[in-house]
């Protein structure tokens, strides 16, 4: 964990010196533009089912029911444009990989497979997480930031699942993967204690159904984070947030029927950079 903190820290100072910072202070508010990249260490929980072509899969859960390891470490990168004083464009980046095994005691059917009492099952979930947002501030000054947001969330889920039997009598395999994108309307607000310290809060939050000839999915998304931070060298910011995140959709996709549940908490560290 040492090591990645060291990694974010290394590769942001990177960043910064690519864009030729200077050492004029910005606070958090003025920046033009704004990088951040952290660490992510977030516990996952996800229920899925996966349809065949003429079966229903079972609904199952992949941590309880597979043995999907879902406490795993991955990075987060950000970027800001704050193209107006009271307009801003965000973007970030995080992605998991979450691996599991285990000898199932009752049959399971993802997809097209039926897996067999005793089978060992080995699974791979990939998972990229990309919100983009933009922001209008009602209030931007020396002491607060208030501001509501609309973008889009965007998660490619990718699961993998292979399975046999001890005396390899049984020899199977299922894979499905999607983009399942969903729109958000949110709110952020940041509050400068002074000027080391900011302490924020955000949530989104969004229920829609899409028909067939649009994005092929119905379901909800909300989110919530808390998080400080603090300045210093006069453009640099460390902060820690607790993030919480619930996404619940019914996909029919062309290598996804069926659903997609998941939802993650915890905790972030990471460090930010203004121009």
């Amino acid at each position: 964990m040492l090591k990645k903190i060291h990694c974010v820290a290394v590769g942001l100072m990177g960043v910064t010196a690519a864009f030729g910072a200077n050492a004029d202070d910005i606070r958090p508010g003025q920046e033009r533009f704004e990088v951040m990249l952290g660490a992510f260490l977030p516990a996952f929980n996800s229920d899925v089912k996966v349809d065949g072509d003429t079966e229903e899969g079972n609904r199952i859960n992949l941590g309880d029911d597979l043995g999907v390891n879902h406490d795993e470490t991955g990075y987060i990168v950000g970027l800001g444009w704050r193209f107006k004083e009271k307009h801003r464009i965000g973007f970030t980046y995080s992605s998991f990989t979450l691996n599991g095994s285990r000898t199932i005691d009752e049959e399971i059917e993802i997809g097209d497979t039926l897996y067999p009492v005793n089978a060992t099952l080995r699974t791979e979930q990939k998972l990229e997480i990309i919100p983009i947002t933009y922001s209008y501030s009602f209030i931007n000054d020396e002491k607060q930031e208030f501001a509501v947001t609309a973008g889009i969330h965007w998660t490619t889920v990718t699961l993998t699942v292979r399975g046999e039997t001890a005396d390899q009598s049984f020899q199977g395999s299922s894979k499905a993967n999607a983009d399942l994108p969903l729109p958000l309307f949110g709110v952020r607000y940041d509050r400068h204690l002074n000027p080391d310290w900011t302490l924020g809060v955000s949530a989104s939050f969004f229920s829609i159904e899409f028909g067939e000839d649009q994005l092929d999915a119905k379901g909800s998304l909300a989110n919530a984070r808390l998080y400080g931070e603090y300045h210093f060298g006069g453009r640099y910011s460390a902060g820690f947030a607790l993030d919480g995140f619930k996404l619940t959709l019914d996909v029919n996709k062309p290598r996804w029927q069926g659903d997609y549940d998941y939802d993650y908490w915890g905790p972030q560290l990471y460090m930010t950079a203004r121009f």
